[in-house]
């Protein structure tokens, strides 16, 4: 091997001569140096240099004898085309049973298929026999060849052998010279193809290009995080000293940390206003790309042809309400929004796309054709479309049909696209030519199956949209590597990661892998591979930093035996400051001057504000809350949930008891039923409450027979207790009822009244949570207010109020009274620690003082963010965004926290 400048290398460069690089990117930096080259010879045009891939360079080989030597010529397999051979192998295999992710157990295999040719190791070799994973690849391999042989197929693997075959046999015209660079080993397979080049009076010589000075160093920093915020700084840093450089930022494993990446480098270029520069802007470039499913209007393509299924999540549903990539998004904007909130309310989890379109006369139902129609006609149009399709067809006809039925719901929408989405729908446009290839090893498939390769291809693709060509690469570690830079920084250097732990193919044999010193394969392996990788960065830069964290999480860090003798510097001797990030920017520019604005608007008379108690209880909770709840109506949007929502069973229940209680009147009749009477008669009144179960869950016959099953055991067990209590009678359930406390009048309604033996009045509620407390009741800001409201309606005669804890295993009465009613879980004011009152009287005094407070608050506008218990309050509280309480009050919420109080029956 012989070492070169750039300066002296390509002047070796001529029209016979071609040269071969291990990527792309190499490839292609390598053509914009020689560029420059040329321009500093003072050139104005010339030919450009044959420079390429390797594996670029054999299909081109490949191509230029196939059609002259082969009739038919063979059909080298695209990537896509391997991989669903595979696929379709092992899904056929016994094996498949235990395949947990077939796709992925595929990529495995294929990638197994590919080294055992690169090293040249016969897959008929006995130890193959020694284990199921070997054997198992064994058995896919010979009906993977075979398939090949008899389509007359050639994959990628065997692609090098052909063209060895054929440069032997004289049908391949090669170059005088091949010039190698950028290698760090070459597999037995390619050094095989070189040689029969060698043989054939090719001229092959190996070079590596480096600077001709270098001074390296390392660094150690705290953690990973601080480590990459300091090479952003220090990349920055470098680019303000010395703008016409070219600076290398090398990240191992940068794929998974890209999204990291991407917003570290983007706060450290933030300019002065700390607004974050945009991508086309940036003097940063990052190497790794995302999945195309990744990107949102390749994603929405994808939702989007999901109308084809019978039904659609509300979740996804939700979101192609609010995508902008869909026909008239702009325009139906709001009502779209507003369809939303209305699935959002209706709880329905999955729905049916041609209900959905459909108008109905029933007022309950959901129908997107009476609030969307430009979407509906859409919507129509697909599934019109839809029906008139085939059941099978080939991927070609698919891929077509599909660019037609995302055109018929105005894909990719009417805004105009950014330069990155034009790149990335391009790229999904290739991706449907490249899946229509499918056709060529494929049977017909259905929709359900054209669909499925289509999500997988789109979440195996990688693409990186095209930037203009930027100062700083920040790469990966073998895209780096041979890469020519001015500065270059390599991070991750730390003992666990450099070299990292072996990693062989577990589908081929490990002695077979240690044997010929595979990739992977053992620790000496990585040991060496990684000191010809370090070598190579050592070389690519004038100026050459290696770094390492001194921990990981718990785990203490050194640094790689392969970069500790370079000389270690400090982080002051880089000559760079952390760079503040935008919010700390914003805040560190903030004025003086605060105002505390706690006040809103006093309630007007002209001011309708429609609630019943919930008022005074937000008040008490949070003025804030109840001022953007009842007067600003900001709501946190709903979540559908599996089953009932809380509320609806809560008002399922109270419709149960309530026809329940109209039919018993009191006690004495429940007391004469027998068990059988009674099981007959909770039947009948949950069947007559049955109506009130949601619209969205009346179609759901199996979930609607076990609810009826739990509420039937449940208001069973409820009404056991009621028998023993003392006589009763129900005067009065779900009573509508109006209540003023000066300004408002509160519109309430009364679950239960009780008439006791004396003739006083018990007030019940219902509840179904179990963290029902009577301390609730008392203070200056009661948490539950309801029921000491109620004693302001008929004070004379009322003696008690109580929750009934309608919850299993846990029923009960939690409440209080004047004087003792032989009812267990009521206790008298006396036996009370929260509250000061002496009497019932005095009792219900302070109620009416304090709640009239707390109404006359909320109509003098009093609405400060003023949590009663962060902890508990703001827990599932919506409107933490608008209130902004996390930059007021530092929020510490535990598991216990976190109570059955959101059950509970209002």
């Amino acid at each position: 091997m012989h070492s070169y400048a750039y300066t002296a290398f390509f002047p070796l460069i001529n029209l016979q001569t071609t040269v071969l690089t291990p990527n792309r990117r190499l490839s292609a930096t390598l053509h914009q140096h020689y560029q420059k080259y040329r321009l500093d010879q003072g050139d104005q045009c010339w030919q450009t240099p044959d420079i390429l891939p390797i594996s670029s360079w054999i299909e081109r080989l490949w191509d230029h004898c196939t059609s002259e030597v082969f009739t038919p010529p063979p059909l080298l397999l695209n990537s896509a085309q391997e991989q669903f051979l595979w696929e379709c192998i092992l899904s056929r295999a016994k094996e498949n049973d235990a395949l947990l992710q077939l796709s992925e157990t595929a990529d495995i295999a294929k990638s197994a298929w590919q080294l055992l040719k690169q090293w040249q190791i016969d897959i008929e070799h006995p130890v193959f026999k020694s284990a199921d994973d070997y054997a198992a690849l064994q058995t896919w391999a010979f009906e993977f060849r075979s398939l090949c042989q008899k389509n007359n197929w050639i994959d990628r693997g065997t692609l090098p052998d052909r063209v060895t075959q054929q440069i032997k046999a004289k049908t391949i015209q090669l170059p005088k010279k091949i010039i190698l660079t950028g290698f760090t080993e070459l597999s037995p397979q390619l050094k095989q193809l070189l040689a029969a080049c060698q043989q054939s009076g090719c001229q092959i010589e190996t070079i590596s290009l480096t600077q001709s000075q270098t001074t390296c160093a390392r660094v150690s920093l705290t953690d990973q995080e601080n480590e990459l915020i300091t090479m952003a700084c220090w990349a920055k840093a470098t680019l303000e000293h010395c703008p016409d450089t070219l600076i290398g930022c090398v990240i191992p494993l940068l794929d998974k940390k890209r999204d990291r990446v991407m917003q570290i480098f983007s706060e450290v270029f933030a300019n002065e206003n700390a607004h974050v520069v945009e991508p086309q802007d940036c003097p940063f470039n990052i190497s790794a790309g995302k999945t195309l499913s990744h990107y949102p209007v390749i994603h929405a393509a994808l939702q989007l042809l999901a109308l084809h299924k019978k039904s659609l999540s509300a979740e996804t549903i939700g979101y192609l309400l609010l995508s902008p990539f869909l026909g008239e998004a702009e325009g139906e904007r709001i009502k779209r929004a507003h369809f939303d909130k209305l699935l959002r309310q209706s709880n329905n989890n999955y729905l049916a796309i041609s209900k959905l379109v459909q108008k109905s006369e029933d007022k309950k139902q959901v129908s997107l054709a009476v609030h969307c129609p430009q979407l509906t006609k859409r919507i129509q149009q697909f599934l019109s479309q839809l029906s008139a399709f085939p059941q099978t067809d080939t991927y070609s006809a698919w891929g077509k049909r599909f660019i037609q039925l995302l055109a018929t719901l105005g894909w990719p929408g009417e805004r105009s696209v950014s330069s990155d989405e034009y790149q990335v729908i391009e790229a999904w446009l290739g991706l449907i030519a490249e899946y229509s290839t499918l056709d060529q090893v494929a049977t017909p498939v259905n929709l359900h199956q054209a669909l499925q390769t289509l999500h997988k291809m789109a979440s195996k693709t990688l693409f990186q949209p095209k930037t203009p060509e930027a100062p700083i690469q920040i790469l990966g570690l073998l895209e780096a590597a041979a890469l020519p830079f001015d500065y270059l920084w390599v991070s991750g250097m730390d003992d666990m990661s450099w070299p990292p732990q072996p990693k062989p193919n577990p589908f081929i044999p490990k002695s077979l892998q240690r044997e010929r010193n595979m990739p992977h394969a053992t620790a000496e392996r990585e040991l060496m591979f990684c000191q010809i990788l370090t070598q190579q960065f050592r070389e690519s830069a004038k100026r050459v930093i290696f770094s390492h964290a001194e921990k990981n999480e718990e785990l203490e860090l050194q640094a790689s035996p392969l970069i500790r003798d370079f000389s270690e510097i400090k982080i002051d001797e880089l000559g760079i400051e952390r760079i503040a990030t935008p919010s700390e920017r914003i805040y560190a520019a903030k004025k003086n001057e605060v105002i505390e604005d706690e006040m809103a608007p006093p309630h007007s008379a002209n001011e309708k504000t429609l609630g019943g108690m919930s008022i005074l209880k937000q008040q008490a909770l949070c003025p804030f809350k109840a001022f953007a709840e009842w007067r600003l109506h900001a709501h946190e949007l709903e979540k559908p949930l599996p089953g009932l929502r809380t509320k609806d069973r809560g008002t399922i229940i109270h419709k149960i008891l309530e026809i329940i209680w109209s039919k018993l009147q009191d006690q004495a009749t429940l007391m004469s039923m027998d068990d059988a009477t009674l099981n007959t008669f909770i039947h009948d009144s949950i069947l007559e409450a049955q109506t009130f179960f949601p619209p969205s869950h009346r179609d759901h016959s199996q979930y609607i027979s076990l609810e009826k099953q739990r509420l039937h055991k449940l208001i069973q067990e409820w009404l056991l207790l009621e028998r023993e209590r003392p006589p009763f009678k129900v005067i009065m359930s779900e009573k509508a009822a109006e209540i003023r406390l000066n300004q408002l009048v509160f519109s309430i309604r009364i679950d239960r009244v009780d008439e006791l033996p004396d003739g006083k009045k018990l007030i019940i509620d219902y509840k179904t949570g179990k963290h029902n407390e009577i301390n609730s009741w008392f203070g200056d800001r009661p948490e539950e207010p309801q029921l000491p409201l109620y004693t302001l309606l008929d004070s004379e005669n009322t003696v008690g109020i109580t929750f009934a804890q309608v919850a299993s295993g846990e029923h009960g009465f939690k409440g209080l009274s004047q004087y003792s009613l032989e009812i267990k879980g009521i206790k008298l004011i006396s036996e009370i620690k929260k509250t000061t009152a002496l009497s019932w009287q005095e009792q219900r005094a302070q109620w009416h003082a304090v709640l009239t407070q707390l109404s006359d608050d909320f109509c003098q506008g009093v609405a400060s963010v003023n949590p009663k218990d962060p902890n508990k309050t703001c827990i599932w509280c919506g409107l933490k965004p608008l209130c902004r309480i996390n930059e007021k009050i530092p929020l510490s919420v535990s598991d216990q926290d976190i109570s059955a109080n959101d059950n509970e029956l209002n």
